[in-house]
């Protein structure tokens, strides 16, 4: 991660139903999500309303960033929205009476918190696994390597005969069926 997003939260200490919004910048250039790398043109921007609720403050809002990531079948660059929805409880020690399932934990140091890491998980997890720039997209030839999409190639996409096709002996394990 290595990004750093201090807020100084000392306005709502002290004060139970206090708010601060927030709306800045992630420092964020670039990250990675399994086989995927994203780029972004402008750093994302986080917007989240911190509300103090008595023995812990909660974070609500989303991060938004415009994505920039390469087809997993044909390999070009496209651009994607993202939008994350943070949603995390900052206190001093993590005390799961006070969390419910689905909000992250942040520490309270001092009387500032560091949103970066929630700011960066909201958006990881709003990447696609596999990211295509059109549910259409035909992809790259695996045999001669043309983008099908502009091209057209002679390569042969199905095996020929029963016997290159690595389940051919699958067909023997189940008897025919007569319709």
């Amino acid at each position: 991660m290595g990004g750093l997003l201090k807020v100084d939260v000392s306005p709502l200490l002290g004060e139970a139903g206090a708010t601060l919004e927030v709306d800045t910048e992630v420092p964020l250039e670039a990250m990675t999500v399994g086989d995927s790398h994203v780029k972004f043109e402008e750093p994302p921007r986080l917007r989240v309303i911190l509300a103090n609720a008595g023995e812990v403050i909660v974070a609500s809002g989303t991060v938004q960033a415009a994505a920039r990531l390469d087809c997993t079948r044909c390999l070009e660059p496209f651009d994607l929205d993202l939008v994350g929805t943070v949603d995390a409880v900052i206190s001093p020690t993590e005390d799961p009476e006070l969390i419910d399932e689905d909000q992250e934990w942040y520490p309270l140091e001092g009387d500032a918190v560091d949103l970066f890491a929630a700011a960066d998980a909201a958006l990881r997890v709003e990447v696609p696994f596999a990211p295509v720039h059109d549910e259409a997209c035909l992809g790259i030839c695996p045999i001669c390597g043309c983008d099908r999409n502009r091209d057209t190639c002679a390569c042969r996409q199905e095996p020929d005969t029963a016997s290159e096709n690595p389940f051919a002996v699958l067909k023997d394990l189940v008897p025919p069926t007569e319709d």
